[in-house]
């Protein structure tokens, strides 16, 4: 069984997910996009990298062994933070598609 999320892991993942360009490098990697050259047009390149450290620093993505290219993977923790996210937004979307819809 999954572990209680505590008021210090909801802030520590709200800090996580609220910084700048953190979310895109995120989506980077889970894309297996080869880095720096995935960084989203228009955006401070070295702001994105400085995330994407961020995020190996906080073991949300390791380095794929032996690729040459600087393909990097999401780790279990990276992958757990992804599905989140993913089901928050489908939840957003379904809960906004139903506020609205005309019947």
């Amino acid at each position: 069984m999954a572990e209680p999320i505590t008021i210090e892991v909801l802030g520590s993942a709200l800090d996580l997910i609220g910084r700048p360009l953190m979310l895109e490098a995120l989506a980077v990697v889970a894309d297996g996009k080869p880095l720096p050259d995935a960084a989203p047009s228009g955006a401070d390149t070295g702001l994105f990298l400085d995330e994407f450290k961020a995020l190996r620093v906080l073991g949300m993505v390791e380095s794929v062994e032996g690729s040459v290219a600087g393909l990097y993977a999401l780790t279990p923790p990276g992958r757990a933070l992804m599905d989140l996210l993913d089901t928050l937004a489908a939840s957003i979307t379904r809960t906004s598609t139903a506020a609205y819809s005309i019947s």
